[in-house]
């Protein structure tokens, strides 16, 4: 491999997972303990009991000083690995040790003696398929200036400095004591594992730069590429596998790395040595292999409005490029400032098979922001987060609380009850509608009170995350916690909003659609006979089934009818959820988004059949896209459909999900259309495009020969997997996708 070695990569490969045994995606760590010595700690199931054992010594202490010494425990203890085969050292991960015990019994005491009953609601809602909501401490970002700036022993100082300030204007409460102690027990105890470290890797034959490295940030500041990687890798994992806290995003990289980056080649350090300590870094995350992907982002604006684009950038994409990895999945914060040379290179790459790029407008974030009261000084650096949202530095939010927007229609057609187990879910109400419009004020009727189940649930929920899950690691970085005395996970952050997305918006908007054109306005069928065919999963009409799916008034065309139907959905359901207060500990607002990820599949499999053909179980579209194979107009109709809603109302992922084929991206002009797509997208005011470059014909060959095309990459909804990970059901959604690819 270009960069990495074979021993090197074989070496790097198995350091998060064991690769002779399966892989499972969705756990971030298995521990290999074959390649650790047992003189550098105990072993797994001791760190696992220990823990526990450790913490009966503190029973009495607040949840934030406890988690902080169960941190200590773990980092004092796990195995430790430095060797010459790659440039970073290894941290025993054991997939989250606290999370395994005190964070699981702390959830489990919240859920099973304060809120007994949200957790029965929660559950209930989801196997009814009407939601999925749970608590998120998944798309949080460290303050990275902060980090990189004060390094480990700075940020300890300044909390140290922020409870002195504190306390001289008034005694502190036993909460705001444990919250600054936490942070002072967990850098500490980061700062010692990183003395630890360091001292291995001194002693290992080949690791002299890595020692060098370590002692520099145990106690300084990165001056050089590789102490700033370094940096960078030991809060992630430290944050990732120990803190439980997901770091969901690793920066503006190009930004933030570019002066360590600058230094080295002006010191005399060769463009191939730096691309080689980038390549053993990202390759790091590429081994850990979570499913979703390891955020990262290049690009943006800086004060004065010039772009952040400068050689690292370009470097950072080559190094990828010829690695051939799909995480980290990279971001570009898109602006016009942007150079095109850039673009098209990013695009490029794009069109010969990395999906896991995607361009994020720089323009409607700043929009939102601005919309939301922030000033130009706080909105500059705000992160591109998760799969493309956005976030002010210090910023807590809250996402991925789901609804399924096609539940009301099956209450509104079965008088308030489920239309697969006939249970009451909604109002109760009568099943008649003299008109189309009778039977959408129905519609919204169930909509909003759905909404306000969800929001009463979450809300019950979310006054508890610190309790469960405190997050002194995080915390420290922001300043606004700092002075406050809070941790991030109550009203600490500079933002502490929660967002629900709206899941199945084509489907819905199809599904009325259907039922205006040829129930009311066609009257082809009675609605009674519809709901019953539906009922029985179109059993016995499938010609009639085949008109509704190859019927050509379809969301996502830039066709009136499903357009207008949708937007006037998706603005009715934001009225409901905007700027309503969120759990009065957190002390933010709700606001309304449009990605649901794996939603489209959970929420899906218990969702009636619906009237725009789709299948009972199937899944639900996506995102702001079209259904899978319903954009017959293709990707540019897509375009106008999605940018003609007003963005100020889907706060967060905006997002089209453009299947491109790769005859129609051939050549200069090809890659020329690509970037005139883009950024008709962006200038119409589009939050973010990813795009899939797929071919039909090579999909049905990998479905059916595996083991000949193990690379094969398909964007799911904000990162990307390989094809053959993907089960039958959701490879046949991409070949569909693939057949109506066009630009």
């Amino acid at each position: 491999m270009c960069f990495i070695n074979d021993k090197d990569y074989e070496f790097i490969s198995n350091k998060y997972h064991d690769t002779t045994k399966p892989f499972d995606p969705f756990r971030r760590f298995v521990r290999n303990d074959s390649i650790f010595d047992e003189s550098t700690g105990m072993n797994a199931e001791d760190i696992l009991k220990g823990i526990y054992e450790n913490d009966n010594k503190y029973k009495t202490l607040p949840h934030s000083i406890r988690k902080a010494k169960a941190m200590e425990y773990v980092l004092e203890n796990t195995r430790i690995l430095c060797d010459p085969k790659d440039l970073f050292p290894c941290i025993n991960c054991i997939d989250r040790p606290l999370t395994q015990t005190l964070i699981k019994d702390w959830e489990g005491e919240v859920f099973e003696n304060i809120i007994p009953d949200s957790k029965k609601e929660m559950d209930f809602l989801y196997e009814m398929g009407a939601a999925r909501v749970w608590l998120d401490y998944d798309h949080s970002v460290p303050v990275w200036d902060r980090l990189l700036e004060l390094g480990f022993s700075g940020i300890l100082k300044d909390a140290k400095k922020a409870k002195a300030q504190l306390m001289a204007k008034r005694e502190l409460t036993e909460s705001e004591s444990a919250f600054y102690d936490s942070i002072e027990i967990v850098y500490g105890a980061v700062i010692k594992l990183v003395g630890r470290l360091a001292e291995l890797a001194k002693l290992t034959r080949g690791c002299e730069e890595m020692a060098k490295a370590l002692k520099t940030i145990q106690h300084g500041v990165p001056s050089t590429f590789y102490e700033a990687l370094m940096f960078e890798y030991v809060y992630f994992i430290v944050s990732e596998h120990i803190a439980s806290v997901q770091a969901r995003s690793l920066g503006n990289f190009d930004r933030l790395f570019y002066p360590y980056y600058k230094h080295d080649i002006e010191n005399g350090v060769s463009e191939d040595v730096l691309k080689k300590q980038l390549a053993y870094f990202l390759f790091q995350f590429a081994s850990i292999g979570n499913y979703w992907g390891q955020p990262v982002y290049l690009g943006g604006t800086d004060e004065d409005g010039n772009t952040n684009i400068n050689s690292l950038s370009y470097a950072f994409l080559d190094v990828y490029d010829k690695l051939g990895i799909y995480t980290p999945k990279i971001q570009i914060k898109f602006s016009e400032k942007i150079p095109k040379d850039f673009t098209l290179k990013a695009l490029d790459m794009v069109r010969h098979g990395h999906n896991s790029i995607v361009f994020a407008s720089e323009y409607h974030m700043r929009k939102i922001l601005k919309y939301n009261g922030f000033d130009e000084k706080e909105i500059v650096h705000m992160d591109v987060k998760g799969c493309y949202e956005s976030l002010l530095h210090g910023g807590m939010d809250t996402e991925d609380q789901q609804i399924n927007l096609l539940k009301p229609l099956e209450y509104a057609l079965h008088g308030g009850r489920d239309g697969i187990t006939g249970e009451m879910m909604g109002l109760e109400e009568p099943v008649h509608f003299e008109n189309f419009e009778d039977l959408l004020a129905a519609y919204k009727r169930q909509l909003k009170n759905l909404i306000d189940r969800i929001i009463n649930l979450v809300n019950s929920m979310e006054g508890h995350m610190e309790y469960i899950n405190p997050t002194p690691l995080l915390s420290a970085t922001f300043t606004s916690c700092l002075e406050k005395g809070k941790d991030a996970n109550t009203d600490g952050g500079i933002t502490n909003n929660t967002y629900m997305c709206l899941g199945g918006i084509a489907t819905i908007a199809d599904s009325l659609t259907a039922i205006k054109k040829f129930v009311y306005d066609k009257k082809i069928i009675s609605l009674n006979k519809f709901t019953e065919i539906l009922d029985n999963n179109f059993a016995g009409y499938e010609e009639f089934r085949n008109m509704l799916v190859n019927d050509k008034d379809k969301y996502g065309n830039n066709l009136p009818l499903p357009d207008e139907i949708a937007k006037e959905i998706v603005n009715f359901a934001a009225r409901c959820i905007e700027r309503r207060p969120n759990s009065p500990v957190r002390g933010g607002y709700w606001f309304c988004g449009s990605h649901i990820a794996r939603g489209i599949y959970d929420l899906g499999k218990n969702t009636l059949a619906s009237p725009d053909g789709r299948y009972t179980s199937s899944e639900l579209s996506k995102n702001m896209s079209p259904t899978l194979g319903a954009n017959h107009k293709g990707v540019t109709a897509s375009v106008l459909t999605i940018t003609g809603f007003d963005m100020m109302k889907i706060h967060l992922n905006a997002s089209i999900d453009a299947s491109v084929s790769a005859s129609a991206a051939k050549g200069e002009e090809g890659l020329e259309a690509m970037y005139g797509l883009l950024l008709t997208f962006i200038k119409l005011g589009g939050q973010a495009m990813q795009i899939n470059m797929v071919d039909a014909q090579t999909l049905r060959k990998a479905q059916k020969n595996p083991e000949q095309y193990k690379d094969i990459q398909v964007r799911v909804s904000g990162w990307n997997v390989l094809f053959n990970n993907v089960n039958k059901d959701e490879q046949d959604g991409f070949i569909r996708q693939a057949e109506k690819a066009g630009l």
